[in-house]
Parts: structure tokens; sequence; C-alpha cells
């Protein structure tokens, strides 16, 4: 298995007998979304930290990111057979959902200049360059 990026929001996780690497990405989010009916970020990840079967389903659909070679179907219908995934999985989901969401978050923030306007403007009269990005 190839190592997950966390600077591109990756995170491994092992479900029963099966390591796999997650990613959080807009796009991914968005189907993920749509698969589950929910408005906000905030109902996605309540559904998915609290482990709902369902959403943990469509979350492993959405967001793994397989390996070169991989047979992606295989491979998912692998992890959420009944004889490789259960209950016991939540703490390890969780975490590697949460590392993700972390790696996506800070991904974000290099992109753009979290400076506060106060901050900007400060940096203005002390004449350092200011760029808004």
């Amino acid at each position: 298995m190839t190592t997950a990026n966390a600077i591109r929001g990756e995170a491994s996780v092992t479900i029963g007998a099966i390591t796999f690497r997650i990613a959080v990405t807009f796009s991914g989010l968005a189907r993920l979304s749509d698969a589950l009916g929910t408005k906000t970020l905030d109902d996605l990840y309540t559904r998915i930290l609290g482990f709902e079967p369902k959403a943990v389903a469509c979350a492993v659909r959405c967001l793994i990111v397989p390996d070169d070679g991989d047979q992606l179907a295989e491979l998912i219908a692998r992890i959420l057979d009944d004889a490789n995934i259960s209950a016991t999985d939540q703490i390890a989901w969780r975490d590697a959902v949460q590392r993700a969401l972390v790696g996506h978050i800070e991904a974000g923030n290099a992109r753009r200049d979290e400076r506060t306007a106060n901050q900007l403007s400060a940096d203005v009269v002390l004449g350092k360059p200011v760029s808004l990005s």
C-alpha cells in the first residue's frame, strides 16, 4: 500500500484485516453529501464520525484512494464485507477521518492568506508587502 499523503488530506485506516487510504477532498465530500442527503459539513461529519453504517459505506466509496493496480470495486466489497467490518473498527475509522480532515484544512489554509483584517492593516502601516490571495 502507498503511504498516505497528509498534505493531500489522506490518511491510512485499517478496517478489519484491510488497510487502505482515504482522502478528504471537496469533490469527495460533495459526492458523499449527495449520497447521504446531508446539507452541511456538520451533519456529514456527525454521521461519518458516529460510524453510522450507511455513512461509513458511502464514505468508503467516496473517499477511498486506490493504489495502482487495485480493483476498486473488489477492494470496496472486501472492506465492507460483514466478515471484515464491525463496530470494533469505529475508533480507527474516526481517527483516520479526523486526520484526513485536518490535512485537508491545513492544505487549504496553506493556499490562502489567513491574516486577519487587523493584521493586513498593520502590515500596510509597517510597509510590509500585502498580497491578497
